[in-house]
């Protein structure tokens, strides 16, 4: 039986009427974690780009999404976004493979994160651990992804734990975790105050950290102040870090004011 006389898969079916549509706050994934079998790996996590939590699959996803969702000029994540079926069974004829399939009935391909940007086209991200590279039918789907988002004008690109030092990957965590803090202390920090901590710290020759807990007791501050501000204007941009170093061996004049609040023009793999 030809591909295209197969049926979709009833579930994969359900689910295109609803999802992998919109952008933002309403966009919906066409696979969520709590419809896989779990291994510990699947992570719901808020995108300060699209405000909403994002569905992601495994301890790389997470790292690639947030490399992207720290980046200033993306506008939007979209994770596990499903390709349209016509296309990828279009895609599979004129590559001369099988389009996935499982008990007899079609699979909708999808792909782990579409990142969308301000100032240029798109990205599709294909995050996979290398060992599943040598499964021949999952190369089969990369190259399917790989046609499909060149035809629709985005840049495809493979994403492997070689990508991400586990410096940077623990970094971004330790960040996204701080963004995400609403402490009431940080609440009212202007660019002032920001500024006068980074004053204080930069004349020291000390660790990033220990030099924050001398300032708490010599300010009279709550402990781990000074260190919450430091950590709260990384995550907002506002403070340069060497983040291919592990926060934990920061020093104090490894850390500097960007050069403007309003705006950072950074490479989109500037992290790495």
């Amino acid at each position: 039986m030809l591909d295209t006389e197969r049926p979709l898969d009833p579930k994969d079916e359900k689910r295109l009427k609803t999802r992998g549509v919109g952008s933002g706050k309403d966009y919906e994934p066409f696979i969520k974690v709590h419809e896989i079998s779990s291994t510990g790996e699947s992570y719901r996590i808020f995108g300060r780009n699209s405000a909403r939590s994002h569905h992601l699959l495994s301890r790389l996803e997470l790292s690639a999404f947030l490399v992207f969702d720290r980046y200033q000029l993306t506008t939007d994540i979209k994770e596990q976004f499903p390709l349209p079926i016509a296309d990828s069974l279009s895609i599979c004829k004129r590559l001369g493979i099988k389009h996935p399939q499982m008990y007899g009935k079609l699979k909708v391909v999808t792909t782990d994160l579409v990142v969308e940007f301000a100032n240029r086209s798109g990205l599709a991200i294909a995050v996979k651990y290398t060992d599943n590279l040598d499964d021949p039918r999952a190369v089969e789907k990369l190259q399917i992804e790989k046609v499909f988002w060149e035809q629709q004008g985005y840049e495809w690109k493979l994403f492997t734990e070689y990508q991400i030092t586990p410096a940077i990957k623990e970094n971004l965590e330790w960040l996204h975790a701080a963004h995400r803090n609403s402490n009431s202390l940080y609440t009212e920090l202007s660019d002032h105050d920001i500024q006068l901590v980074v004053e204080r710290l930069s004349g020291l020759n000390k660790r990033l950290s220990t030099a924050c807990s001398t300032l708490d007791d010599e300010y009279s501050c709550e402990p781990g102040f000074h260190m919450g501000v430091v950590r709260k204007s990384i995550a907002a941009n506002l403070i340069d870090v060497p983040l291919d170093k592990a926060f934990r061996q920061w020093l104090c004049s490894d850390i500097a004011l960007v050069q403007s609040f309003d705006s950072i023009d950074r490479g989109v793999f500037g992290v790495s």
